[in-house]
């Protein structure tokens, strides 16, 4: 029986919160974060590789990445990576993915998921993705994958959870990208709420149905796909090329979680208990390290540190640190530059890496 479960990868941003060790050449997702020997991208397409056939894995990544993808996973083939032109958030470059899907797959239940998260109980995260399949499958609703918060967080998406259930998914009441700290402790003291994961679980028919009006080239180009065998023109031709080079510039930067928590009512919540972990920043990187009795994270430096407390290094092993005196900062060396600021503001990186940009050119990147 022909396997209709699809995954699609997301592995096309820059991960400018991360940077310098994250540079426009090879962003977080292409770097070995944790020493496993295993990057990002390869920890993930192991993840889902053992939920649907690794021949219906889909890696959506920016143009100047495609060989980065095909080195890291040389299993598999070039129909599996979809490559956009230009970087315009996850909804633009899950639209361009559905149409090569819809054309091995018109009706498929696809799990969309970032390629730069940790899963700490692999076997929950099996049973709980199979139950979310199984209930997409069958409703042809979205389903996003929430965790309860351990933290009034201020960088994450919360869902609110109505009273009403099906096969005991929530009905997704309202969505609150990024609330400020007064209105995020709130939502932990409510109970109500769930944070974001950025999975989701669909129909690609559905999906298809909630794309026509932000990007409406998308439609053409599905038609063209179911066509293919009737035509003989495949997704890769000249002609679908064309309207992807004329179309895709126009369209409008969207993140997947916006379109779809947002603008739709047929959303549902699954709870999840598998555990969870965002690497989006350097917080979050800080957070998932082990810390010596003073707090700090020491990221294969060689080092001496006198009176500090709750810092981040990371530089190369041929170095020595030497600290006196910092708190709450990060020391971050890459073979362009040595960054030392506070570690815990994300928009005092990207602020400092524009400025940097501005002031020595692309090459800093």
């Amino acid at each position: 029986m022909k396997n209709k479960n699809y995954c699609i990868i997301l592995a096309g941003g820059i991960g400018s919160k991360l940077w310098p060790m994250s540079t426009d050449s090879l962003p977080k997702q292409f770097l070995d974060l944790f020493a496993t020997g295993r990057t990002m991208l390869q920890i993930t397409y192991d993840r889902y590789s053992k939920l649907v056939p690794k021949e219906n894995i889909f890696i959506s990544t920016y143009k100047d990445y495609v060989d980065i993808v095909r080195q890291q996973l040389p299993e598999i083939s070039p129909y599996q990576i979809v490559s956009e032109p230009l970087q315009l958030s996850t909804a633009p470059a899950t639209a361009l993915t559905l149409v090569h899907l819809i054309a091995r797959e018109p009706d498929a239940t696809v799990i969309s998921a970032p390629a730069d998260q940790l899963i700490y109980d692999p076997e929950a995260f099996e049973q709980q993705m199979r139950e979310g399949l199984r209930f997409v499958d069958a409703t042809k609703d979205f389903l996003a994958i929430g965790i309860k918060p351990t933290r009034p967080a201020t960088s994450y998406g919360y869902l609110q959870a109505s009273v009403d259930t099906k096969d005991s998914f929530f009905k997704l009441k309202s969505f609150t990208e990024k609330p400020d700290i007064d209105f995020a402790r709130l939502f932990c003291e409510s109970g109500e709420f769930y944070w974001s994961t950025g999975i989701f679980i669909w129909n690609t028919q559905t999906m298809l149905q909630a794309m026509r009006k932000d990007y409406p080239y998308i439609e053409n180009m599905a038609g063209i796909a179911r066509g293919n065998t009737n035509t003989g023109i495949t997704i890769d031709s000249d002609a679908v090329q064309h309207l992807i080079t004329e179309q895709y510039p126009r369209i409008r930067f969207q993140s997947l979680d916006l379109l779809i928590l947002e603008h739709h009512t047929n959303v549902y919540i699954a709870p999840c208990t598998f555990g969870w972990a965002d690497v989006g920043s350097w917080k979050n990187y800080y957070d998932l390290h082990e810390k010596d009795e003073d707090l700090n994270v020491i990221c294969n430096s060689q080092h001496l540190l006198y009176s500090c407390k709750n810092n981040l290094v990371k530089a190369s092993t041929d170095k020595v640190v030497i600290l006196q005196d910092l708190e709450g900062y990060m020391v971050v060396e890459n073979d362009k530059m040595l960054l030392i600021c506070k570690k815990d503001d994300p928009s005092l990186v990207r602020r400092i890496m524009n400025d940097a940009q501005m002031k020595f050119g692309n090459d800093i990147m």
